[in-house]
C-alpha cells in the first residue's frame, strides 16, 4: 500500500462515489479526488470500464463498480471488519443502504413528475421504514458491528445525511443507533 497511487473518478458530487472518499480519509491515506462536470463526462467516459463511474484507478489499473470499489478499499485499510462473520453483517448492511440508494436514485432520474413523487412517497413511506427500521435493528451500542468503525458505519452516515438533505425523510429520530452512528462519523473529522 505504501507508494500505492490512487485515483476516484466521479462526477462533481457525492452519489456512488462517497463512500469510497470517506474510506481514503477514514483511513489516512491520500488519493486524487478526480471530479468532472456532466460536460466534461462525454470525453472521459469512452475510456471508462462499462462507460460508467464511479471508476478506482490503483497504480493505473482500474476497477468499477461502487461496492466492488468500497469492499475493496474497506478490506486493503482494514474497514472491513474483523471476523467473517462480521464481515458478511457489514457486507448486508451495505447492500440494505444499497437498496435504498437504488430506488433514490431511480426517483431522482425519473423525468415524470407525477410517477417521481409517487416514487418518492413510496421510499418515505414503505422502503425507508423498512429497510431503515433493519439497519436500526442490527445495529449494535456503539459502531453497527463491533467496536470500531467500518465501511457500513460510513455508508450509514452518508444515507442519513442525504435522506434528510433530499426531504425524502423530514427526521429519523425514530432511529436512534443509526443517529448516534452518524454522529461519531462525524465527529472523527473526516
Amino acid at each position: 500500500m505504501p507508494g500505492t497511487k490512487y485515483k476516484l473518478l466521479y462526477f462533481n458530487n457525492q452519489g456512488r462515489a462517497e463512500t469510497s472518499r470517506l474510506l481514503f480519509f477514514a483511513a489516512g491515506v491520500e488519493f486524487e479526488d478526480f471530479r468532472f462536470s456532466q460536460e466534461k463526462w462525454l470525453t472521459v467516459k469512452p475510456n471508462m470500464p462499462l462507460g460508467q463511474v464511479p471508476v478506482l484507478e490503483v497504480d493505473g489499473k482500474q476497477l468499477c463498480q461502487s461496492y466492488a470499489i468500497t469492499r475493496y478499499l474497506a478490506n486493503i485499510f482494514g474497514l472491513a471488519g474483523k471476523s467473517d462473520w462480521d464481515k458478511a453483517n457489514i457486507d448486508a448492511g451495505c447492500e440494505v443502504i444499497s437498496d435504498i440508494l437504488k430506488e433514490t436514485y431511480e426517483m431522482l432520474f425519473e423525468k415524470d413528475d407525477v410517477k417521481k413523487a409517487e416514487m418518492k412517497r413510496k421510499l418515505a413511506d414503505e422502503t425507508c421504514p423498512k429497510l431503515l427500521s433493519f439497519l436500526e435493528k442490527n445495529a449494535g451500542s456503539q459502531w453497527y458491528i463491533g467496536n470500531s468503525m467500518t465501511v457500513v458505519d460510513l455508508s450509514i452516515f452518508g444515507l442519513m445525511f442525504n435522506m434528510i438533505k433530499m426531504e425524502i425523510l423530514s427526521t429519523v429520530d425514530n432511529y436512534p443507533k443509526l443517529n448516534a452512528i452518524q454522529a461519531r462519523v462525524e465527529a472523527e473529522d473526516l
